[in-house]
């Protein structure tokens, strides 16, 4: 097993990270620069997405008074 370690230095920070690949593996040099940059596109994805929007409350009703359900 083989490690390779990379990193990219990106407008929204370092990103760093490592392929762990059999010692027989057989990606050509321009293979592995692909799966680098895919691990560092889908990294800014996660970094630059907008948040999830909160969830509205569930209220229930008792005797007419209202109150968020847990």
């Amino acid at each position: 097993m083989i490690k390779i370690d990379f990193q990219f230095d990106t407008p929204h920070g370092k990103f760093a990270d490592a392929l762990h690949l059999p010692d027989d593996h057989t990606f050509t040099e321009a293979e592995i620069q692909a799966m680098k940059e895919q691990r560092r596109d889908n990294w800014i994805a996660v970094v630059t997405a907008p948040p999830a929007p909160e969830p509205e409350p569930e209220f229930i009703e008792i005797d007419g008074v209202r109150y968020v359900k847990a």
